[in-house]
């Protein structure tokens, strides 16, 4: 509780802070570009190789698990499945780029599925059996609900699973299927953005995306901000609802992943805040004089990281708990105060984060 004390205290004197900063100039483009090649080279890239890496293997476990459908096969294909969903939620927060091609992203996790339109989608085609849904053409068309984590989850993770996959091979045919597609789809995010990159290396180019660094710099930092509400509005306060708790609303429940998910992405976000080396947020808001800034979205993200791992797990089978209930609302207020403090701190450098994608949800 101290430690969100402590913050709310930052923010109120986070306007002496301004001054200082006024006094040690504006942050160069020189400044903006070298944090940019920073963020893309030294967490963005290894984000989505680590889920490429990850992807490729859970398609080889799928496959043996096809191939001969056993309680160790099974449980060989669980346990690259909730590695391949911990490297996705390492880089879900990336928004931007490669992954906006044909609705990536979407189709590597469909959620929150309000309607539950993946188990009605995933449901049909299990029953219909059909070969030509096992196609690339097919999956290329084929609705995002069906074609990702989600519905991998909802094979690998059901009741009687082994069972029901050695009853009726074409469930397992096409969850290797999926797996096939979510690899694909991985790897060339992560092809893509080897390319991409050099969007944010060489602004004289009259045909680039960004025309200065410090423009180039605006989709990263939304990158950091922008996710922090995902995880406070979707991933805490919708399945807390307002009085009883609903366990089916959290993420990746089946899996018994939820609390994990929340834990890496604050993870994520803490670590492309200030554990890129070299050039990174934090130490650019210090070397602008923003050191009390700094350091408190520092100890913010710690703090966070701290009653997040005090939690119980899995999510869903302890939500309803009162001290749960009353942990995950400090995780909460506290990612708020994150957000006013990450607000603070764009105006701090003049950056104008601008339209959020998430504005009208």
């Amino acid at each position: 509780m101290s430690l969100l004390t402590n913050s709310k205290t930052l923010i109120i004197g986070l306007a002496s802070a301004a001054i200082s900063i006024q006094a040690h100039g504006t942050v160069s483009q020189e400044q903006w570009r070298d944090l940019n090649m920073s963020i893309v080279n030294g967490h963005i890239l290894p984000a989505y190789q680590a889920l490429s890496e990850s992807s490729t293997a859970l398609e080889e476990n799928t496959l043996s698990l096809c191939k001969d459908p056993q309680t160790a096969t099974l449980d060989a294909a669980k346990t690259q499945f909730r590695a391949t969903l911990s490297a996705w939620q390492g880089a879900q927060h990336i928004t931007f780029g490669p992954i906006e091609l044909l609705m990536r992203s979407y189709s590597i996790q469909f959620w929150p599925d309000k309607k539950n339109l993946t188990s009605k989608q995933l449901n049909k085609i299990l029953q219909a059996e059909d070969p030509g849904s096992l196609s690339e053409k097919a999956f290329q068309t084929a609705s995002i609900a069906v074609k990702g984590l989600p519905a991998m989850e909802r094979i690998l993770f059901a009741e009687n699973a082994l069972e029901l996959i050695q009853t009726n091979p074409f469930r397992c045919q096409f969850l290797h299927a999926v797996s096939d597609y979510v690899k694909l789809q991985s790897r060339n995010t992560y092809n893509e953005w080897n390319a991409f990159k050099d969007e944010f290396a060489h602004l004289e180019s009259e045909e680039g995306l960004y025309e200065t660094a410090q423009e180039a710099s605006i989709d990263l930092m939304k990158a950091q901000i922008e996710p922090l509400e995902v995880i406070r509005d979707l991933k805490i306060l919708r399945p807390l609802a307002k009085s009883t708790a609903k366990p089916r609303r959290l993420e990746s429940w089946r899996s018994n992943h939820s609390l994990q998910n929340m834990q890496l992405n604050i993870q994520s976000l803490h670590h492309m805040y200030s554990g890129v080396a070299g050039a990174n947020l934090k130490a650019l808001l210090e070397e602008q004089g923003a050191i009390d800034l700094a350091q408190g979205i520092e100890e913010q993200f710690v703090g966070l990281e701290k009653i997040l791992n005090d939690i119980p797990t899995p999510l869903h089978q302890h939500i309803k708990d009162v001290s749960v209930r009353e942990k995950l609302l400090l995780v909460s207020e506290g990612i708020e105060l994150l957000g006013k403090s990450f607000a603070q701190a764009m105006k701090l450098l003049d950056v104008q984060l601008g339209f959020n994608s998430r504005d009208g949800d």
